[in-house]
Parts: structure tokens; sequence; C-alpha cells
């Protein structure tokens, strides 16, 4: 994962490494993180799913939406189901 933070918006890039990626499935995981030295507030949160190559457009958005961040509080989001993880 890769994650960029500019005022309000937080973009998150979800790719996999192809050397780490050996299964021969797809497979349903949760995706977790922490951020840290963010003041609390309202941020746009945008997630993309990238591929091997960190490459991505506007088709590959997983999230786009409004999350409330507050100091030692987690943030759930559901991720759209029918965009995937490009495998190449």
């Amino acid at each position: 994962m890769n994650i960029a933070n500019q005022d309000n918006q937080i973009t998150l890039i979800v790719y996999h490494n192809v050397l780490d990626a050996l299964a021969d499935c797809i497979c349903k995981y949760d995706v977790n993180f922490k951020i840290s030295k963010l003041t609390s507030g309202n941020y746009n949160l945008k997630v993309y799913y990238a591929r091997p190559n960190m490459k991505y457009d506007e088709s590959n958005i997983a999230y786009n939406g409004q999350v409330n961040i507050a100091q030692n509080k987690k943030v759930s989001v559901t991720f759209n189901p029918e965009v995937g993880l490009p495998e190449n």
C-alpha cells in the first residue's frame, strides 16, 4: 500500500507485488493501516487498486468518500465490490 496525504485529501494505492503473489487464486482480504500526524477532522478518502507497476486510473477507484478522523478512533470503509485488484 502507498499512502499520500495533502490538505484534506488522503489517497491510498493498493497493489500487489508480483514476487509476493504466488497463490493461483483471487482472495478477499482486509487492508489495515495506520496514519500518524493527522489532525482530527473530515477528510476525503480515495482508494485505488493499482497494477503491480503501481499504475492506476479513475476506473480503478475502490472507494471515494468522506471519513471523519478522530484521535485513537478506528475508521472503517467498504470498498466497491465490483472493482478488483488488476493482475497486470
